[in-house]
């Protein structure tokens, strides 16, 4: 549908309805409801043959378009009288429609003139034709109209034939028009050249640095090249329209569409019509536009769209001919954009370079520039805002539809939308031919040009590419890897990057985020193509996901971690199309990756709904990694219920080993909950489980976790003990990374017995080894027990820093007790440093943060903590309250200890509210020495 039509049907498509037809008869209702559906066709049309009409017999004064218009309404007079052969006269209508509005788009508004004297003998023939062939279907119309209604009755076939004839016509005289008539009425118009957008950011530099080659002494042949979208027009405006360069050229520079164009001399023709230069006679229209610059002051030529002419032609000598002819005029320099990643042959290019996206900050400015509203002084909105720019690529056309589509909506509301749509969503109009209002229109023509059915492998391969969101990396070797099973895949991947639909950044091969959901949408690849891109990626995890601590995990993470979203894609598109078992396998191999880098569960919500269908020994690993990410994660009730069902599953399939481990978790969970008893006893079970089994390194784990829980309840010298023991059986298996987990428990231990010096040195020397063997974790623990060490010997600087630091690498590894246990720690600093607001805000932020993880022990040393913040400060009641609080939570979970400080500490400022804080002259009870 014309974007003429679409614009007129909104228009009498906005009339007030009908009443209801409820009261009619049902064949009344029938033909109310069809004429209703074909007014706006019928009336749409008729205008915009008044249209062509008013034009025709106005400044314009092209003889016959008057008589063209007004024989137009006439059929459409003529066709709304017709009752039989309603199909067909519907028909008839739209190829009117069609001829119509095409004749209304090739005319000049109303203001541009026409002398009759530049109208050639041509165009005048072809108008008179034109009109001729209008005036023989209204007189078939006319006739059939006139017939009598018994004739017509036995002759409904007869009519038919001669609608058939009518439209016959119609499309020879649409044919006619678009191959000659409308390039004659271009030829006679002058042509402006269009002004630069205002919404343009992030291209400045490039458009100084071309501005600046073009208004400089040499001559400059500058090609501007990348995919659609990109903004390659924009740019060329901006340099063509720059000062340095207007003083330069004066008047001499020219925008030339080559748009429509589809051969060389029918572009040199429109050059030289643009240029003001007198058409040739007799002579080659190349020949007479190298006449025309060399004689000519210095000329900036913009061939804009290049690709349209350059697409075309498959012999591309007369094309390159042209350019040479341009490029051989010293005064003449040229400029041109082109939907590709190299510009053609035969032309020494001076400056060429392929656009690249806009930065986040540029695509940010140009969204807000449309659509200003969009943030309401929200972060949340911030937030979604910098997420769609993300996944539009930061592409200056998509934003820009994006912002104009979303004008209205609510940030939430619009990211839905896009995900649900995703490119479609991008149009100003559904019916749009515009490259400029609709990325799938711009989209389209670059897949027409790829030519699909001569090259079916090059669709395949870009659908392939498609199924990767951060591109194809080390792209040259697994490139290899495809065409071991797809021969053509290297010629293939020449053709897609001839049309910018792929790029290549570093060792990356990508495809911009509209295009790759354009392709999936309505050029999806085959099984076999996905199969290939499975299995390259599937052999990546399987060699590395499971990879333990150290080299191996070092060098697993430099190759899955940026692989990761690509894997993810793979294994959603997996479960939609090719659902197999292998994929929850993948699933859960690379979950255990996730576990050891950045604990996520994103993958096995992916597959989730296939598990209850696997076999047992399948669930039995889907639900031990859940239940170790979820741990990780400080999920502990979730925690807890997965790895249940993994040691059910684990003793169903005779697995003893792995349920003994799910044993030992389910132990460990019951400590992080403070439930020390409860904890005792798994950990002891678990314990027997492994001695049973032979399983040094297992029994060392309970060992260990046995020794936390005594370390838990103050009882050192045999936590100690249980831990220098657990450390033995760990280095008596090379099991490095236990040894290494004693020794900073140790360490743990020595700080709380205030054998600081030695405690450092075992704290160091942990997390030195943590380092090594790539476990984030246990290092940024090590780092919070260094500052805790710092702050009790009153180095408060140096522990603020270690302690920032440490939260930081928490927080980078998706721990959120760590994170939480450090600021509280800084809290407590800041109470010493009598820097009340700020422990305040920090100690309530940590208190949040234990409640939300669950736990319980953190959130008393808070509750502990904000009670000596209340008493530094004077404040006796608050103070009480809260250690109150504190100490009936230590007792509840089974803290003797420190229940007993708190109570001491209330002790202490029983007398009145001025008798200070406590015990201590720094404002701190002793909590800071076990939080």
């Amino acid at each position: 549908m014309s974007p003429t039509f679409s614009k007129l049907q909104a228009h009498f498509g906005s009339r007030s309805p009908s009443p209801t037809p409820r009261a009619r008869p049902a064949q009344a209702q029938h033909l109310a409801s069809a004429s209703i559906a074909e007014f706006p066709a019928l009336e749409v049309t008729r205008q915009i043959c008044v249209l062509v009409s008013n034009l025709g017999s106005g400044a314009l004064n092209v003889p016959g378009l008057q008589a063209v218009g007004q024989i137009g309404c006439q059929i459409v007079d003529t066709i709304q009288k017709m009752k039989d052969n309603e199909g067909a006269c519907r028909s008839l209508l739209d190829r009117m429609r069609t001829l119509m509005d095409l004749i209304y788009r090739a005319l000049p508004p109303q203001g541009a003139s026409i002398q009759s004297h530049d109208i050639d003998a041509d165009l005048k023939n072809d108008v008179r034709k034109l009109k001729e062939s209008l005036e023989t279907v209204h007189q078939i119309l006319n006739e059939l109209t006139d017939r009598k209604w018994a004739k017509k009755l036995l002759s409904p076939n007869g009519d038919a034939g001669k609608i058939t004839e009518c439209k016959d016509i119609i499309d020879r005289e649409i044919e006619a028009f678009k191959s000659s008539i409308i390039r004659k009425i271009d030829e006679l118009v002058p042509q402006k050249s269009p002004v630069p957008p205002k919404i343009f950011y992030g291209r400045d530099e490039l458009v100084s640095e071309l501005a600046e080659l073009c208004s400089g002494n040499e001559q400059q042949s500058i090609a501007i090249l990348g995919a659609g979208g990109l903004g390659k027009t924009s740019t060329a405006l901006h340099v063509l329209h720059h000062v340095d360069v207007i003083k330069k050229y004066d008047k001499r520079t020219f925008f030339v569409a080559c748009d429509g164009v589809t051969t060389v001399n029918a572009l040199a023709l429109r050059i030289l019509q643009i240029i003001q230069a007198p058409a040739p006679a007799n002579e080659n229209p190349v020949d007479a536009l190298h006449s025309a610059l060399r004689v000519s002051w210095k000329t900036l030529l913009m061939l804009d769209n290049f690709e349209s002419i350059w697409d075309a032609q498959r012999d591309h000598t007369a094309i390159r001919r042209l350019l040479e002819t341009i490029s051989s005029v010293a005064t003449t320099s040229l400029m041109i954009t082109m939907r590709a990643a190299n510009p053609p042959p035969g032309v020494q290019w001076t400056w060429r370079s392929t656009l690249s996206t806009l930065s986040p900050e540029a695509a940010r400015d140009v969204f807000l520039a449309v659509n200003p509203a969009f943030c309401r002084g929200s972060s949340s909105d911030d937030k979604i805002l910098d997420e769609v720019l993300k996944e539009l690529d930061c592409v200056p056309l998509a934003i820009h539809l994006f912002a104009q589509v979303s004008l209205g909506s609510s940030p939430d509301s619009s990211l839905k939308k896009w995900r649900k749509k995703r490119t479609q969503m991008l149009s100003l109009d559904q019916f749009t031919e515009d490259r400029l209002e609709s990325v799938e229109v711009s989209i389209s023509l670059s897949i027409t040009s790829l030519d699909t059915t001569s090259h079916p492998g090059a669709i395949q391969l870009l659908g392939m590419l498609c199924l990767l969101p951060d591109g194809l990396l080390h792209w040259e070797e697994r490139l290899e890897l495809i065409e071991e099973t797809f021969d053509t895949a290297s010629s293939d991947l020449q053709r897609i990057r001839r049309f910018a639909l792929a790029y290549t950044s570093g060792n990356k091969l990508g495809v911009l985020s509209p295009i790759r959901h354009f392709v999936l949408q309505h050029h999806p690849p085959d099984a076999e193509h996905v199969q290939c891109m499975y299995d390259i990626f599937w052999k990546l995890v399987d060699i590395y996901a499971m990879a333990d601590y150290g080299p191996d995990r070092f060098k697993a993470n430099e190759v899955l971690n940026p692989e990761v979203s690509n894997i993810s894609n793979l294994i959603d598109h997996a479960v939609r199309y090719h659902t197999t078992a292998r994929v929850v396998d993948i699933a859960i191999q690379m979950s255990w990756h996730l576990y050891l880098t950045y604990p996520s569960t994103i993958l096995l919500e992916q597959v989730s709904k296939m598990v209850s269908s696997a076999d047992p020994v399948l669930q039995a690993r889907f639900w031990e990694i859940s239940g170790e990410i979820a741990y990780a994660r400080n999920r502990y009730t979730e925690s807890t219920s997965s790895f249940s069902q993994a040691r059910a599953h684990f003793l169903d399939t005779g697995n003893h080993s792995r349920a003994a481990h799910c044993s030992y978790m389910l132990g460990d969970i019951l400590y992080m909950q403070s439930q020390y008893s409860a904890a005792t006893a798994m950990l002891t079970q678990a314990r027997d489980e492994f001695l049973a089994l032979d399983d040094p390194a297992g029994l060392g784990r309970c060992l260990r976790g046995l020794g936390d829980v005594l370390y838990m309840q103050d009882k050192y010298l045999e936590a100690s003990a249980m831990l220098t023991e657990a450390r033995d059986k760990f280095l008596t298996v090379g099991e490095h990374l236990g040894a290494t987990q004693c020794l900073r428990s140790l360490g743990d231990v020595l700080y709380m017995q205030s054998e600081y010096s030695e405690a450092s040195i075992k704290l160091t020397e942990a997390r030195r080894k943590f380092l090594a063997l790539g476990e984030g974790l246990g290092a940024a623990q090590c780092l919070k027990t260094l500052g805790k060490i710092l702050r009790a010997e009153q180095k408060y600087d140096e522990a603020s820093e270690a302690l920032k630091e440490g939260r930081a690498e928490f927080l980078k590894i998706g721990d959120r007790l760590g994170a939480a246990q450090c600021l509280q720690i800084l809290g407590d600093i800041s109470v010493t440093q009598k820097i009340f607001p700020d422990a305040s805000a920090k100690l309530t932020e940590a208190l949040d943060q234990f409640r939300d993880i669950g736990d319980r022990y953190g959130e008393s040393l808070c509750l502990e903590s904000l009670g000596n913040n209340f008493l530094a400060q004077g404040q006796r009641s608050e103070g009480v309250t809260w250690l109150v609080r504190a100490r009936d939570l230590f007792l509840e979970i089974g803290s003797d200890g420190q229940a007993a400080r708190c109570s001491e500490t209330i002790e202490c400022v029983g007398g009145s509210e001025g008798e200070g804080s406590g015990p201590r002259d720094d404002g701190l009870s002793s909590n800071a020495e076990q939080s």
